[in-house]
């Protein structure tokens, strides 16, 4: 391939701080349109075909405990974009059942730690004001790099501790009442309000389709990277991941790359004083990596016309992809990392078929 169509060959730069899952466990990460298949399996759908196979063998390697089966961030904002609440709550069911709300840390996180560990290896240095965060964790909070807890408190500040104590029935039934409201709250966050609920909600600020919106203005980014490359045909047979890899730069990690310079005593021409040190950075960040691998592969495709699903798949495939043990995407995404080498070099299964995956979990 002529230079600067293919990774640089540099070694990925695992982020210490980032813990990683026993070894004796696999993590399975399924797109959504997945999850809607099993859950018509799981409602007895006519059109579940072979998904209902998928059922059986995910309910038995996750009741044997060595299976894992996440969800991300971007499975709670696609999710909101269904507008049916009974698909929702069906799809949320069958989410609840296999996954037990085990999440992934959030993207933003994730791409922190990855940047502060290639950092520290492109500077010489170690200084990372981080703590260690596991990969796997549960529940909403977790996908959003929220950190917090449910709590029942008094209108006149008595100390939670002071109410467990009181709590009619004893401390037993106070754990038991807030487990309760732990787990409703999860559900309610995944599958979303009732219809009969919005306008309530509108007036407190929800936006039901927000995370369409934020995303459209990425793709619209995008269309005009497009229209770049449209312009010079030349770079989509030679500099097309320079081109994709400079940008993930300046818009996904520019600020959070000042401020990790700044801590350090260093400035942008440490790690980017030109192309191939820019390259080498990202391509030394697994989530990175990914991402602009895909990137790459949409642009270099001028019939590629970007929407907020393009975004929606990118990003959860690029946390999915370099900590996950198998992922199970789509056709399109799986023939695109495939061809980019995203799986070998990961060391990820990337599969398309659910027959697939059934083969895999028997």
């Amino acid at each position: 391939m002529t230079a600067g169509v293919r990774r640089s060959e540099v070694d990925y730069v695992w982020p210490p701080l980032l813990l990683l899952p026993p070894p004796d466990v696999t993590v399975v990460y399924l797109d959504l349109n997945h999850w809607i298949g099993l859950a018509k399996a799981r409602t007895g759908h006519r059109d579940a075909g072979p998904y209902g196979d998928l059922l059986e063998a995910a309910r038995a390697r996750r009741s044997q405990g060595s299976v894992t089966f996440v969800l991300s961030g971007q499975h709670y904002m696609e999710m909101s974009l269904i507008r049916s609440p009974r698909q929702r709550g069906d799809v949320a069911a069958v989410m609840e059942e296999l996954s037990n709300f085990a999440t992934l840390l959030c993207r933003p996180v994730v791409m922190r730690l990855e940047l502060e560990a290639a950092l520290d290896a492109a500077t010489r240095t170690e200084t990372t004001p981080f703590v260690p965060l596991p990969i796997l964790g549960s529940g909403f909070g977790h996908a959003f790099g929220k950190r917090g807890r449910v709590e029942i408190r008094h209108k006149d500040g008595v100390p939670a501790e002071t109410i467990r104590r009181d709590w009619p029935g004893g401390a037993d039934r106070y754990d038991a009442t807030l487990a309760t409201v732990h787990l409703v709250t999860e559900r309610h966050m995944l599958a979303g309000p009732q219809d009969d609920e919005l306008e309530a909600l509108a007036a407190h600020g929800f936006v039901p389709r927000a995370a369409q919106l934020g995303q459209e203005k990425r793709a619209q980014q995008e269309r005009e990277q497009a229209t770049r490359f449209d312009a010079f045909p030349s770079l989509r047979k030679g500099r097309t991941r320079d081109a994709v890899s400079a940008r993930y730069m300046v818009i996904e990690l520019f600020d959070m790359l000042s401020e990790s310079l700044a801590i350090r005593g260093r400035t942008l021409d440490d790690v980017w004083s030109d192309i191939d040190s820019a390259r080498r950075l990202v391509d030394s960040m697994p989530s990175g990596d990914v991402h602009v691998s895909l990137q790459t592969a949409a642009h270099r495709n001028p019939q590629t016309r970007w929407t907020p699903n393009d975004y929606f798949d990118i990003d959860a495939l690029s946390l999915a992809v370099p900590y996950c043990n198998i992922v199970v995407t789509e056709r399109h995404r799986c023939h695109a990392l495939q061809a980019e080498g995203c799986p070998q070099r990961l060391d990820t299964v990337v599969i398309a078929s659910p027959d697939e995956l059934t083969i895999l979990l028997q």
